[in-house]
């Protein structure tokens, strides 16, 4: 039975939703890589450890994942889905974000409410090739650590 590209990209965000980041790295390409909401592209390992950390110091995150839906293929790139993000949370525990280069960064029991961006997937086989996020102003972790007061210099 072939699994659709919506079909693997909603078990992902369900996976990262509830936090079972092993499961997610599963729909991951071993080239996977994450662009946009970072200074810099993640690959598999370090998305999920971004991923790890930001859950460890807002347990409560949620991507509030919404409006899925399958756009044109690029030449290549595999089937490409695009969906609707918001993450929120509330910065609860202590969390450090090494790959970024941040030092640790205590809780401030501050909520995030980050505006919406979309992300495209691009689907090849049963697995994610890359994720690419739309740049928004006071999205991505530059928002999430504005929102929390947090002044740590960003190099893109």
């Amino acid at each position: 039975m072939n699994t659709s590209a919506t079909e693997i990209v909603t078990a992902f965000m369900e996976a990262l939703e509830f936090k079972e980041f092993d499961k997610a790295a599963a729909y991951l390409s071993d080239n996977f890589h994450f662009s946009g909401s970072t200074p810099l592209s993640l690959n598999k390992d370090k998305f999920i450890s971004y991923s790890s950390a930001l859950a460890a110091g807002m347990p409560n995150l949620s991507y509030h994942f919404h409006d899925l839906r399958e756009v044109v293929e690029r030449l290549g790139e595999g089937n490409r889905v695009r969906a609707t993000i918001q993450i929120t949370g509330t910065h609860t525990n202590d969390f450090q974000v090494l790959l970024l280069g941040f030092p640790p960064i205590p809780a401030t029991n501050k909520s995030v409410l980050l505006p919406e961006e979309h992300w495209e997937y691009a689907v090849k086989g049963n697995t994610i090739a890359f994720i690419r996020v739309e740049q928004v102003s006071g999205g991505g972790i530059g928002g999430i650590l504005q929102q929390l007061g947090i002044d740590i210099p960003i190099v893109q």
